[in-house]
Order: C-alpha cells, then sequence, then structure tokens
C-alpha cells in the first residue's frame, strides 16, 4: 500500500504539521506576552492607588495639625471660660472629654482605634457620648474657626476626644503663675469626605488651671 502512496505528499504533511507547530508556539507566544501586559497594568494600577493614598494621608496629617491647634484653643478658651478650673470640671458634660476607667482590661496606656478594649472606638464613639465632631468642640471660639476642607472643598471628617492622662499634676511647670499644671491628651480621627483615606492621631496638652 506504501508504494501506492505519491512520493510528493510526504513533504507536504511534514510542512503542514510544521505550520501547525508554529502557529502553536505563536499562540503560546502571544498568551505568555498577553498576561505580561495584564500584570505589568496590574502592577502600575496598585502603584498608582498606593501612591495616591499615601499623598492623600500625608494631607490628611495636615488637616490633622489644623484640627489640633483649634482643638488646643478651645481647651485653653474652655477652662478660662470656666474661671480656670481643671478641664474635669470646665468641660464636664461635655461628650468629647472622656474619662475612662483604668483597669487591667483597659489600661491608661489604652490608644481608641488601636487596641483593645477600644479598638473600635471611632465607630461607636458618638453614640456612646466618649468623642464630638471639630465644629462642637471649637464652637466656644469667637469667631469660629473656618472648616477644614481637602482640595475638593469637602470637609474632612474630624473627631475629638479628650482624655485625663495618667502624668500627676506638676505645680511649678506654670511659671510664677500660680496655676498648676494639668495634662491631657487629645485623640483625633481624621478623615477624608468619602471616607476612603483616614488616620488617628494623638497629642498631650499642658493646661493650666486653679
Amino acid at each position: 500500500m506504501a508504494a501506492l502512496i505519491p512520493t510528493h505528499a510526504r513533504p507536504l504533511r511534514a510542512q503542514q504539521a510544521q505550520q501547525g507547530y508554529v502557529l502553536l508556539l505563536t499562540l503560546i507566544t502571544l498568551v505568555v506576552l498577553l498576561f505580561g501586559v495584564l500584570f505589568t497594568m496590574r502592577g502600575n494600577l496598585l502603584q498608582n492607588v498606593m501612591t495616591g493614598n499615601t499623598a492623600q494621608r500625608q494631607k490628611d496629617v495636615q488637616a490633622g495639625d489644623l484640627a489640633l491647634r483649634q482643638v488646643q484653643q478651645a481647651l485653653i478658651a474652655t477652662v478660662q471660660g470656666a474661671g480656670n478650673q481643671v478641664l474635669d470640671v470646665a468641660a464636664s458634660g461635655q461628650p468629647w472629654f472622656y474619662a475612662p476607667v483604668v483597669s487591667p482590661s483597659a489600661p491608661a496606656s489604652a490608644v481608641p482605634g488601636s487596641n483593645a478594649p477600644y479598638a473600635n472606638f471611632w465607630t461607636t464613639c458618638i453614640a456612646s457620648k466618649q468623642c464630638a465632631p471639630l465644629s462642637s468642640v471649637v464652637s466656644v471660639l469667637n469667631p469660629a474657626p473656618p472648616a477644614i476642607n481637602d482640595a475638593s472643598g469637602n470637609p474632612y471628617q474630624v473627631l475629638v476626644s479628650v482624655w485625663p492622662t495618667n502624668r500627676p499634676t506638676n505645680a511649678y511647670a506654670c511659671g510664677t503663675t500660680g496655676f498648676t499644671a494639668s495634662y491631657y491628651t487629645i485623640f483625633l480621627r481624621v478623615a477624608e469626605a468619602n471616607g476612603s483615606t483616614a488616620i488617628n492621631t494623638q497629642s498631650v496638652i499642658k493646661l493650666c488651671t486653679s
């Protein structure tokens, strides 16, 4: 039977098989290139998102600095408006002033939003009357400071909670004024209007009171 097959048919079949291998190799190469392009695009998009989030967090930090200065001025005004009494008395009843009970489960070093038992502090503090929006805290200032807005003009969401510290009072830290220094921690939660990025900051303020 082999003698009946024309001799020119064998090279033709070999050529067709070779073309099939080339086509398969080409398809595999195209698939590899496609995955390479997709991987590169994904990396670039992820890098752009990370860069954008980092830049926005830096803006959040700047907004937090502005908010901190406003809160410091408001605390001083609150103390002075109450006859230079300690903040525990001057801010009594204010939702932004919170004096947590120190216990083994809630040590004095606990930080809201970071560790137990206050890991979810910022999501529940308004309802629990343990924090308040920045506008409520600075309402004692006259004139009231302008709202802190982002580049698009949208106001930042700033929550404030002021806690007593475990530092002892100091009768000599206020110079010759005759006042005694008390120390408080200002906790801030600064978030974009759309909530996509946010930061938590804290700072200690010294208040001189009678």
